[in-house]
């Protein structure tokens, strides 16, 4: 079947989305994009040189979120974190990473050939890897002095968020910038949800418009402070480097749209989205079979449902959740993540209920098996599977080799191995019991991992 039927068949079909993108594919006053599918053509203005209409919308999405300034971009969140790290760094720099990072904060890692130092967040129920704590990123810059950035993600897939505010104090108080992924959390700022990163003094934080908002899939954010350490010169720079030289019009539409919607109804309809999520959630609490995680430890984004159906995985509880026509973002092994919008309707939060109070429990309650409490010995820099001849391996024959590639589970791309690191058994037997849950892995190429020779 031709991808764009099957896209068609979506709305026949009937599922409700709980995933991204936030605009939950509510149709709204949208011109045909064959209409407004241009390039760069005189009165238009230019991504890469706003001038004109586009930096309008720059500075009206800066001033939405109380920055001084907003780089957009069609790219989604990746192009912005590339961006971000190259113009925090310079070649081959120490830098502290949250090991829960999404894979394109490795990517930056691996191509700027980073020395890296890993923070690890504690693992909490059903295996969701918990906040960065301030302690920790004190006692780490306290002992090594040479580090020039941090990048942390904050929030988190599953809604944990970090205290950037104090974070970024101590960063700065070590000369030490701050990168924030935010990508889910462009909402947060809005309504009562938790202040957004670049108001706690973050030099950088990068959102993704369309994971939490009404905007089309690869809108993108990067927002900055005049007062970050992050030049804005160096950000422009790599921007060019990372960002197409042909940028959709019809994405940059989506983000105005986005935009106006925003600054015309935004008050009112979060004001209506909280109320009815604080009535969703409640709702779920009710059910006996299901776990609604909920961190008392720390600050939380309440959009995410990260669900637990007792003695079942989070592959069988989005199977469930399939058969009564709802689509949720992602499962794992313990839970189910469903993510919601200011854009959800009421039948569509009624519909998961009914299915959540529906699904049966399972035989016995399983024991939480997280995939990210592992902790491989790091051998060699990050960069080193671009310095290094390659081979391929079986998983089950990979045991004492030098990865040369990322291995995630996707969703979310949070590393389990990264180049430079040693697969032990810990890392085999993650990957097995994600492969026996049903879950994606991604890194191999036919089975195989790629290896560095010779180390």
């Amino acid at each position: 079947m031709e991808l764009l039927e099957k896209l068609k068949q979506l709305r026949q079909d009937d599922p409700y989305p709980m995933h991204m993108p936030g605009h939950k594919r509510i149709r709204s006053d949208f011109p045909d994009v064959y209409d407004i599918d241009i390039t760069e053509i005189e009165g238009y203005d230019n991504l890469h040189r706003p001038e004109g209409i586009i930096k309008q919308l720059e500075d009206e999405t800066a001033k939405l979120y109380g920055a001084d300034e907003a780089y957009l971009s069609v790219g989604g969140s990746t192009d912005m974190i590339l961006t971000a790290i190259f113009a925090a760094t310079k070649q081959g720099d120490k830098v502290l990473i949250a090991r829960n990072s999404h894979k394109s904060v490795y990517h930056a890692a691996i191509l700027r050939d980073l020395d890296v130092t890993y923070v690890y967040p504690e693992i909490l129920d059903f295996g969701i890897p918990g906040e960065i704590k301030p302690e920790q990123i004190s006692e780490i810059l306290s002992s090594e002095n040479d580090i020039k950035a941090c990048i942390l993600t904050s929030p988190t897939y599953e809604g944990v968020i970090s205290d950037i505010e104090k974070i970024s104090d101590i960063c700065h108080s070590h000369g030490v910038s701050l990168i924030v992924d935010a990508a889910h959390g462009a909402h947060l700022g809005f309504g009562d949800f938790s202040k957004n990163p670049i108001s706690l003094g973050a030099d950088a934080v990068i959102v993704s418009l369309h994971k939490t908002l009404p905007s089309l899939t690869q809108t993108a954010s990067l927002l900055r402070n005049k007062d970050s350490l992050i030049s804005a010169e160096l950000i422009r720079k790599y921007f060019d480097y990372f960002e197409t030289s042909s940028p959709s019009y019809v994405l940059m539409a989506g983000i105005d749209r986005c935009v106006s919607f925003l600054q015309e109804k935004g008050k009112a309809a979060f004001e209506d989205y909280e109320i009815r999520l604080g009535i969703l959630r409640r709702e779920i609490e009710k059910i006996p079979q299901i776990t609604l995680f909920k961190p008392d430890c720390f600050d939380y984004d309440p959009s995410k449902l990260v669900l637990h159906l007792k003695g079942r995985s989070g592959m069988e509880l989005a199977d469930i959740l399939r058969r009564g026509k709802i689509e949720p973002e992602m499962a794992s092994l313990d839970y189910c993540l469903a993510m919601t919008s200011v854009m959800d309707t009421p039948e569509g939060f009624e519909r998961l209920i009914k299915v959540l109070k529906a699904s049966e429990l399972g035989d016995e309650e399983r024991k939480a098996a997280g995939l990210y409490s592992i902790v491989p010995e790091k051998k060699y820099n990050i960069g080193i599977a671009e310095r290094s001849r390659i081979f391929y391996k079986e998983k089950n024959k990979a045991a004492g080799e030098v990865s040369a590639g990322i291995v995630t589970v996707y969703p979310p791309g949070i590393p389990i191995i990264v180049p430079g690191e040693v697969f032990n058994e810990q890392v085999i037997e993650s990957l097995e019991s994600a492969e026996a849950a049903g879950l994606t892995i991604d890194g191999d190429s036919d089975g195989k991992f790629a290896l560095i020779e010779g180390k």
